[in-house]
């Protein structure tokens, strides 16, 4: 099965196999998981167009954070993580999915999720999130060109501050520091050929962790790693301005809400979320003179808001929010406040068209917990 999958791979792109490239195709597939290898499979032999069709209707949401230029000169000094495919890869992504699915905009969005006859076709939307001034250089144009709505989900307190997020610090300070272990709050935390693990667990405290004992955590990490917090001239290349975001509303792009601060609402108190829900909406709509009328929690993960979070978004005046790594959006779903989105590949490949065409397979899903779904108080 393999080899066919490879032959008929290789007839379509190029006419004809010769033996070294389909050896070394076969040790590539050899070399990955079972998903990916049943993805290739799929894709390459355009099975997954027949088993996709067994699920004719549904919602997927594509969540981005940043796009990178298609010949980056500099190793990025800030959060790996957030970085998607190039512009290049970007643009074979959205026009692959103007091929395979309706895309909707925010407002078509919100009359599908809360119409009476429910999702009724396929249909994908594209969101990014955190005003990464990418967003506005290398995949506006991309969206522009195309004719392909999106949501941009802002934090206005990083906009109006020109402040960076805490994972965006958190990786600057320890890829930058030269230091084999730094102490930080009675633990020893190794960076010598350790970064990576090391960025992971910060940023692990920061999503889980209560605010209040989270607050300070940059400073006391950045004397920690003896490397002194990013300069204000190299935060503001990073983000959006207020005139940027306006163009891109101007050129079809909604806006909605990342919360102000983008804290995770989950470590907040009630009093403290609402306070993020409504100053973000205030400050968003008093820049853009327009109604925001959806909202992206911050993480995002079921683990970072709760129905107290959803009970909220709801009394705040939004039509919707977005969690995210929370799979598809299926008929029967049926609630606005926690519409689900998945990560994409960086590239046009098995995974990103599996991912996107059977999210159920290919894509991590994991339902509304029970403690979301009860009645908040």
């Amino acid at each position: 099965m393999i080899s066919r999958a490879i032959d008929g791979t290789f007839r379509r792109r190029a006419g004809v196999i010769s033996k070294e490239l389909r050896k070394d195709a076969i040790l590539e597939l050899e070399g990955m998981g079972k998903k990916e290898l049943l993805a290739n499979l799929l894709y390459h032999s355009g099975l997954w167009r027949f088993v996709s069709q067994r699920r004719r209707h549904g919602l997927v949401i594509l969540n981005y954070h940043r796009i990178r230029p298609d010949h980056a000169a500099e190793p990025c000094q800030f959060d790996d993580g957030v970085f998607g495919p190039t512009q290049s890869a970007f643009e074979r992504q959205v026009k692959w999915l103007k091929l395979n699915f309706d895309v909707l905009s925010e407002s078509e969005l919100l009359g599908i999720v809360r119409g009476a006859d429910g999702f009724r076709g396929r249909f994908a939307a594209i969101t990014f999130d955190d005003g990464y001034r990418d967003n506005f250089d290398l995949a506006l144009p991309v969206l522009t060109a195309h004719n392909t709505p999106a949501i941009f989900f802002i934090c206005p307190a990083f906009i109006e501050k020109r402040q960076l997020g805490w994972w965006d610090i958190t990786a600057y300070l320890v890829k930058a520091s030269p230091r084999a272990v730094v102490q930080l709050r009675g633990e020893k935390i190794p960076l010598d050929g350790q970064k990576p693990a090391a960025i992971s667990k910060l940023h692990g405290w920061m999503k889980l962790r209560p605010a209040t004992e989270t607050a300070g955590l940059m400073q006391e990490l950045s004397e920690a790693c003896g490397v002194t917090l990013p300069d204000h001239a190299l935060r503001d290349r990073q983000l959006m301005t207020w005139d940027q975001i306006r163009e891109a509303g101007r050129r079809g792009v909604a806006i909605g809400s990342h919360t102000h601060t983008h804290r995770a609402l989950a470590g907040l108190t009630e009093a403290d979320q609402r306070w993020e829900l409504i100053q973000s909406m205030v400050a968003l709509e008093t820049q853009l003179e327009r109604p925001v009328r959806t909202l992206a929690y911050p993480v995002g993960g079921y683990q970072n808001f709760t129905a107290v979070t959803m009970r909220l978004a709801r009394d705040c005046g939004y039509e919707g929010a977005f969690s995210f790594h929370t799979g598809v959006n299926l008929p029967g779903d049926g609630n606005p406040y926690n519409l689900r989105r998945i990560a994409p590949g960086d590239t046009l490949d098995a995974m990103f068209a599996c991912g996107a065409a059977l999210p159920e397979m290919f894509s991590w899903s994991h339902p509304l917990p029970a403690s979301h779904r009860a009645p908040a108080p």
